[in-house]
């Protein structure tokens, strides 16, 4: 019998890392908050669930690992003072991060195009709302025209239910 184990013990090699920095934190051989090392160590971890996917060609695999490697990144560049990154861009970066984690679905098998709806329509908001954030564009005008055309959003992902069920129909045999 075959169990379906990881040969690398992730979680020990984590609390190894943690401990460790929060030893060195003690001692004051380093200064480093505890959280963020905490989202470093959830970037990493995303960054391996999400090439251990690929290589088992694992689509939701993909799809989490992305997300616990973006919001990992996200919540350590926060707390660290690489970049100053406000509170409220939150959400906006919600959109963008699940974006880019149904992209990553779509590169894996590039035939489940209608992974491309989620990630052009979250994705696309979510860049266009942090460039507002930025002054790059103007708040208002992105407010008024997503509140214009928001129903397109529902067309587009109702046509891509209609041609995934279409195509995905098994063919029918014809018995003569």
């Amino acid at each position: 019998m075959t169990t379906n184990k990881s040969a690398i013990p992730w979680f020990g090699f984590a609390l190894v890392i943690i401990g460790a920095a929060l030893l060195l934190t003690k001692l004051h051989v380093i200064d480093v908050k505890f959280s963020t090392i905490f989202w470093a160590v959830v970037s990493m971890f995303g960054l391996v669930a999400a090439a251990r996917g690929f290589a088992a060609n694992y689509r939701w695999k993909i799809f989490w690992g992305t997300l616990w490697f973006l919001y990992g990144l996200f919540f350590f560049l926060r707390t660290s003072d690489i970049a100053d990154i406000r509170g409220h861009i939150f959400i906006p970066a919600s959109f963008l991060i699940f974006g880019v984690a149904f992209f990553m679905m779509y590169s894996n098998d590039v035939r489940e195009w209608f992974f491309l709806i989620p990630a052009v329509v979250l994705g696309g908001a979510g860049a266009i709302f942090i460039l507002a954030d930025l002054d790059y564009v103007s708040y208002w005008e992105v407010y008024d025209t997503v509140r214009m055309y928001w129903p397109i959003v529902l067309i587009v992902f109702g046509l891509g239910f209609i041609f995934r069920r279409k195509n995905s129909q098994p063919p029918h045999n014809v018995v003569s």
